[in-house]
């Protein structure tokens, strides 16, 4: 049985629900205990607003009785000096010890539901507490349920049908509902956290009590959006904990957050206020997200383990409401509790006209966009696919080259392990650290759920979430076996040489040497300038403009932030390249390989767009390279090198046109001798347009191979490049003319700007070993 008590003698908080569940809970005990002795089992559960009766029966046979001697408890006027008033006064005394650090946090319990007193509860008079039993003892205020079979159910039925018809209880009349913010309510709450310590409590009261209870779970996940959003912060905040009720007049929950002393030493008004206004927008935004039917209450009393539980939440649902106000309205209230210092002396807390003004500033700052966000929508497209990434790439790396790799690979590996039905990859580019996620719909999932759950897969991954040291060390293995490779070796030396010490510019995933130095504490300090840097968003939608919207805002929403930050990349260190030659050992047995790499002007479209198109005319198997490389004149047509390519490297900030040659150790010098004097020619004007024509045929096809490539898209779209072949009906854009290509060469391919970088084995010491004719060969 729930029986509802709002709208009475609303000044004395909880004493007229915890008076009215006393006296029927002193009055049952006297008739139960001689008509059924210990075979029913009765307790009484006083709130703030009502108390919920309940009974565990054995039979059908013991419903009628039970409800009989409920209704004779319930209905019975209050007599001065009946012996139940001494359990009522046992009652509000211990209320009275149980009271509210301030009496403005009324709202609270209210929303709770929780039973405290507002100090100094005085004792009911027996007048006064008739009057509350009249008021709350009827119809409109009772229900009744039962969990149990027919014959329970039926027994339940029969009882109250055959009974005297009860009473009319007081009309319950709505508390007012405004939508918006109600004012901020400031509290010591020295005697419920430590000191130095904060507490938010936030209270968000909805039209459909549905609409409040869903979001419930939720909210109070230990790894859900809130508190993994919180866990991120400066000054993180525990989520203490979710309470969701459902009232006559709509729902409402409560979330209370805890900050410690230890992170509010320094700026404890904006870390407050931070946390507080992030908390208010991820409430928010689940309570209007929130999906429900008017069957919810119901199906949650039958999702009840204990048949108790079942049917007390089926009464208590019984009474709830709606609100007459719009379905969709929302109003949130805040109090903020501070503690006094370590000291025992005043409170070393900010005071309240200061907080007010904090959080102000923060809910301004929370409401404004942060992430940069860049969308195309793809109808028909089988995934949405979704980027989130810093610009600043690689920018601020040097010797610690690769840390922005691993925390990419860590962040992506983590997420990607916990989640089934979506897929997440690192991002990693000079111009780009960060994360992809990409995935279909659900069955029966809306565009902009859809939409939704990537964008927070790959926020909280890379945005949100602490890198788990796991993940960063295996994250670190891969990226040193990777840079211990020949190509990565080469490409790290080349990058040194030509960004002073900034090799990561040129090969993003980072040096031997770079991630052989750096710690796991390294790389998660990097994921915190990452984070706290500007940061941008690329969703390639398979529905429509409102699922991409929905996947940018869900975005937005996990990059933490204070007010008045200024989120920019660093400026790029000075360098100069350093032509020359250098050396790499290889292990034993390795093939020879070198790499020659001729600097250009950094964010220079024209001479990137140039050097592309020389690097397709060197490339392919009747490139220029081939020429050059697949014979050599007096070798009996012995090819001076088994492999070769040529491409653009470390764009945007070094790009450098490289050749990579792959030969025996005895002809790399010849081969790379070769490839000077071929790029010499090339200098000199030696470029022909059939080089320039097949050239723009190759860079044809491979823009074609990346127009069909989702992936491949979407990383343009975060680049803001231009639109695929495929889009605009083309299958080649417009490539430099021959002139233009001949200036460039001229320019651009002097050998003494060269950097030349040749890894190879150790030579083996000459021996001599017995030939079969007796003379000595060296081998």
């Amino acid at each position: 049985m729930a029986v509802a008590t709002e709208g009475l003698a609303p000044e004395r908080g909880a004493v007229p629900a915890v008076a009215l569940g006393a006296l029927v809970e002193g009055r049952l005990a006297a008739r139960l205990a001689g008509a059924f002795g210990e075979e029913v089992q009765v307790s009484v559960d006083p709130g703030w607003s009502g108390f919920r009766l309940r009974a565990l029966v054995a039979r059908p046979a013991e419903v009628a009785p039970l409800v009989e001697a409920v209704r004779q408890a319930m209905l019975t006027p209050v007599g001065p000096g009946e012996p139940a008033l001494t359990l009522v006064q046992r009652k509000v005394e211990a209320l009275s010890r149980r009271p509210l650090p301030d009496r403005a946090m009324a709202f609270v319990a209210r929303c709770t539901g929780e039973a405290y007193g507002l100090g100094a509860d005085t004792q009911p008079t027996a007048a006064e507490l008739e009057g509350w039993r009249q008021a709350a003892h009827g119809t409109v205020r009772v229900t009744f349920a039962v969990a149990g079979d027919d014959g329970f159910a039926s027994a339940l039925i029969d009882s109250l049908a055959r009974a005297p018809a009860w009473p009319r209880g007081l009309a319950r009349a709505p508390e007012p509902f405004s939508q918006g913010d109600a004012p901020l309510v400031t509290y010591d709450a020295s005697s419920e956290i430590p000191p130095g310590g904060a507490r938010v409590v936030l209270v968000a009261r909805t039209a459909a009590p549905e609409r409040a209870v869903e979001p419930a779970a939720t909210l109070g996940d230990v790894r859900g959006p809130l508190a993994s959003r919180l866990s991120a912060l400066q000054a993180p905040a525990l989520v203490r904990a979710v309470v969701a009720t459902a009232h006559g007049d709509g729902g409402c929950v409560a979330v209370t957050l805890d900050l410690s002393a230890r992170d509010l030493e320094r700026d404890a008004p904006a870390r407050i206020a931070t946390a507080a206004a992030l908390a208010r927008q991820e409430l928010t935004v689940e309570l209007s997200d929130a999906t429900y039917g008017p069957g919810a209450g119901g199906e949650r009393a039958r999702q009840a383990a204990d048949p108790r539980d079942a049917a007390e939440q089926a009464a208590w649902w019984a009474l709830a409401g709606r609100s007459e106000v719009s379905g969709d309205a929302l109003q949130v209230s805040m109090a903020v509790g501070l503690s006094s210092s370590r000291d025992g002396g005043t409170s070393s807390a900010p005071p309240p006209p200061e907080l007010r003004s904090e959080l102000d500033r923060a809910t301004i700052a929370w409401h404004a966009r942060v992430v940069e966000g860049r969308a195309h929508v793809e109808p028909g497209q089988g995934e949405t696919w979704i980027l989130l990434a810093s610009p600043c790439g690689t920018l601020s790396e040097a010797a610690d080259a690769g840390s922005g790799a691993a925390v990419a690979l860590a962040a992506a590996w983590a997420a990607g392990a916990v989640t089934s039905d979506a897929q997440l990859e690192p991002f990693v580019a000079a111009d780009g650290i960060g994360v992809l996620a990409h995935g279909p719909a659900r069955t029966g999932e809306s565009s902009q759920a859809h939409g939704r759950r990537l964008a927070d897969l790959a926020a909280r991954a890379f945005a949100a979430d602490t890198l788990d040291r796991e993940w960063t060390t295996r994250a670190r293995t891969a990226l040193l076996v990777r840079a211990s490779q020949t190509e990565a070796l080469l490409l790290g030396t080349a990058g040194g040489a030509l960004t002073s010490g900034h090799p990561s510019w040129v090969t993003a995933p980072g040096t031997n040497l770079g991630m052989s130095s750096i710690s796991d504490d390294d790389i998660a300090q990097r994921a915190a300038a990452l984070r706290a840097g500007p940061l941008r968003v690329a969703v390639l939608a398979s529905s429509d403009a409102s699922q991409a919207d929905a996947a940018v805002r869900a975005v937005d929403r996990w990059i933490a932030r204070r007010p008045g930050e200024v989120r920019a990349c660093p400026l790029p260190a000075s360098t100069r390249p350093q032509p020359g030659t250098y050396a790499v050992a290889l292990q034993a047995g390795a093939r020879s390989e070198a790499l020659l790499a001729l600097p250009l002007p950094a964010h220079d479209d024209a001479a990137r767009a140039s050097a592309i198109s020389l690097a397709a005319a060197l490339d392919g198997a009747d490139g220029l390279l081939a020429r050059a490389l697949g014979a050599a004149p007096g070798e009996g047509e012995r090819p001076l090198a088994s492999a070769w390519s040529a491409s653009v490297v470390g764009a945007p900030q070094a790009p450098a046109l490289a050749v990579r040659l792959v030969s025996d150790d005895d002809a790399l010098d010849a081969a790379v001798a070769q490839t000077r004097a071929l790029l010499d020619r090339l200098r000199q004007g030696a470029l022909r347009e059939d080089d320039r024509a097949r050239a723009t045929r190759a860079i044809a096809r491979a823009r074609l191979a990346a127009s069909l490539d989702p992936r491949l898209r979407t990383i343009a779209l975060w680049r803001s490049e231009p639109p695929s072949a495929a889009e605009d009906g083309r299958l080649d854009a417009p490539t430099p003319t021959l002139d233009t290509l001949k200036a460039f060469a001229a320019g651009a391919l002097r050998d003494d700007a060269l950097v030349i970088v040749a890894a190879r084995p150790p030579h083996s010491e000459p021996r001599a070993t017995k030939a079969h004719d007796g003379r000595a060969r060296a081998h």
